[in-house]
């Protein structure tokens, strides 16, 4: 839209199952409209609720904040609206950035302004590449800049797509339970499926015969349907909580869950990755114009999730205490106000704005 030329490279085909991010925060919602995008969003379910259960004791408050929607349908939607507005996508070949282009002059090395990035045989140039292929991506590897450092103490995440009517949970309910060594959450979807995800301490995953078996366990009298558990096509995640050694250098920005993630909340992950990515969109812009440099990136990027992701690292934390969940499911159902209060604040906002 600045006129630049753009290029989207991403080793996966759309659409595609993708278990993860189903949920978007309202700030996720409102950067998506700003971006004249919110349209990607439409048949999307408002959540109205979430219910906190732990053991035998339940909690629900009212949260009328964000939407769920399938990864099928919004990736692929926001691929079109990409192609829309004229970049040349190219689906299916992983790319890795190389780093900035060296020629030879008169036998000198000489740095050209220019970024090489790499797909498949092909080497392509750039002015300004950015990196936002999430936990697993490849784009980064080999470049030492960018070496990832992951929390002593991380889980690790997994999920699935489970058939309309195998658990109960309300359409625009959030429900998570909590157990020890993690938590397990699940949310309809406007096809009727029911998106389940987790977090757990990877030494209490080995204590069960798979994780299917971990989900039955964990979701208990909610499982409706005990053979679409065990039959759906579970997916892993790598160690989640982590960041970049750096989320930018010359040339280069990280955006997403490729710049570091921890476990997040009611869509805030999402909501990250979108913000994080249009603003490394309006920065690569203004370097490509030479308005702006690279510098400028981690600092914009912090002032964006760092307030967010804090308040995530507390909960994470919180949470990994059973007894205390259950106590203080036992105080908001005596007294639902604050805890509403509190649920309605998280992702309302990002500190940073386009």
């Amino acid at each position: 839209r600045t006129g630049a030329r753009v290029l989207l490279i991403d080793r996966a085909q759309f659409p595609r199952e993708k278990v993860c991010g189903c949920c978007l925060a309202p700030a996720g919602v409102e950067t998506l409209r700003a971006i004249d995008a919110g349209h990607v969003l439409d048949g999307a379910i408002d959540l109205r609720s979430v219910r906190l259960a732990c053991a035998a004791r339940e909690l629900t408050l009212r949260r009328n904040a964000g939407v769920a929607i399938g990864r099928d349908a919004l990736d692929s939607r926001l691929i079109d609206e990409a192609r829309r507005c004229g970049v040349d996508v190219r689906l299916g070949t992983p790319g890795r950035v190389l780093g900035r282009e060296v020629g030879r002059d008169m036998g000198r090395n000489i740095r050209r302004d220019m970024v090489e990035i790499a797909r498949g045989d092909e080497r392509i140039c750039a002015r300004v590449a950015i990196a936002a292929d999430g936990l697993s991506g490849t784009s980064l590897d080999g470049n030492a800049d960018f070496t990832w450092r992951i929390a002593r103490k991380s889980r690790i995440g997994f999920g699935a797509t489970i058939a309309a009517g195998a658990i109960a949970c309300g359409e625009g309910e959030i429900l998570m339970r909590v157990a020890r060594g993690g938590y397990i959450g699940a949310v309809e979807l406007p096809s009727g499926a029911i998106d389940v995800a987790a977090a757990i301490d990877p030494a209490r995953l080995r204590q069960f015969a798979s994780v299917a078996d971990c989900a039955r366990d964990w979701l208990g009298a909610r499982v409706l349907n005990t053979s679409a558990i065990t039959n759906a096509r579970w997916k892993g995640t790598p160690l989640l909580t982590r960041r970049r050694a750096c989320v930018a250098a010359d040339g280069i920005l990280v955006a997403g869950d490729a710049a570091g993630y921890i476990e997040p909340f009611t869509g805030e992950g999402m909501s990250w990755a979108i913000a994080t990515g249009a603003a490394a969109g309006v920065v690569a812009a203004q370097i490509a114009r030479g308005e702006a440099s690279w510098t400028m990136w981690p600092a914009l990027y912090a002032s964006i999730v760092g307030r967010s992701r804090t308040r995530c690292r507390v909960i994470a934390l919180l949470l990994r205490s059973p007894m205390l969940v259950r106590a203080l499911i036992s105080i908001g159902n005596r007294a639902p106000e604050p805890f509403e209060a509190f649920s309605a604040s998280i992702g309302r906002r990002l500190e940073a704005s386009l």
